[in-house]
């Protein structure tokens, strides 16, 4: 047993291992299935390790016992980011998946008020069920677009929409971070948790950054993964 979880989380890192992510579609036990307009979803668990996948591909992995510990490479480095930073009081997540993110948030900063939003009920549902901490207020069932028109005075929002293979179109478009921009307290931050295979979807929302908040944009790539943590501050 012992000797299976030091296959799929590094003992010395703490976070999962490139094994468990390749196929993560194929281990453990299945706990949950979900078919709809095209979109498959899937809960299993081994031992203490319960993973979301959404056709057959890694969103978010938790240890049962342990939720709120973030496992994946680029969470961990996004951990140390905010670490960095002056705690804040107000989140807006756009994107929840298995909820680690969220977890991780309401576990460190328990003062903030954290607002989540995931537009695909199903995932919402999954998340309540099988990855959440009992603190479940404040998770809404919206388009990302529409629920930041209305918001103002966040100091974090985190988007986490972007995929490897369909990135909704609006993610790269002006307008849609002219209204982040917006809703952004002062000294407010937008970090992304960025995917693609492409350098060139990379450069052209760096130049879409650069439009709307004039600042220099702080991009890290995670090695060995798909993954940048892109990070830019509102200071006009």
């Amino acid at each position: 047993m012992l000797n299976t979880m030091n296959k799929y989380i590094h003992g010395s890192s703490g976070l999962i291992s490139r094994h468990f992510i390749e196929h993560s579609s194929s281990l453990g036990q299945l706990l949950y299935w979900h078919n709809q307009h095209g979109i498959n979803i899937q809960v299993r668990e081994h031992q203490q390790l319960r993973w979301l996948l959404i056709n057959n591909t890694l969103q978010s992995v938790i240890l049962t016992r342990s939720p709120q510990v973030l496992l994946f490479p680029h969470l961990a480095y996004l951990a140390t980011v905010w670490q960095q930073r002056p705690a804040p009081k107000k989140i807006l997540e756009l994107g929840l998946g298995g909820g680690a993110i969220r977890n991780f948030l309401l576990k460190q900063y328990p003062q903030a008020q954290l607002t989540s939003v995931e537009k695909n009920p199903h995932i919402i549902d999954c998340y309540q069920d099988f990855f959440a901490l009992n603190e479940q207020d404040q998770i809404y069932c919206e388009d990302a677009q529409t629920v930041l028109k209305s918001a103002v005075n966040i100091d974090w929002i985190i988007l986490d929409l972007f995929s490897e293979l369909d990135a909704p179109r609006f993610l790269f478009d002006l307008c849609f971070y002219q209204t982040i921009y917006e809703a952004l307290a002062q000294r407010g931050i937008l970090f992304i948790n960025f995917l693609s295979q492409h350098s060139s979807q990379l450069t052209q929302l760096q130049l879409v950054l650069k439009r709307v908040f004039g600042e220099a944009v702080s991009i890290k790539k995670i090695t060995g993964f798909v993954n940048h943590i892109v990070v830019v501050e509102k200071t006009l």
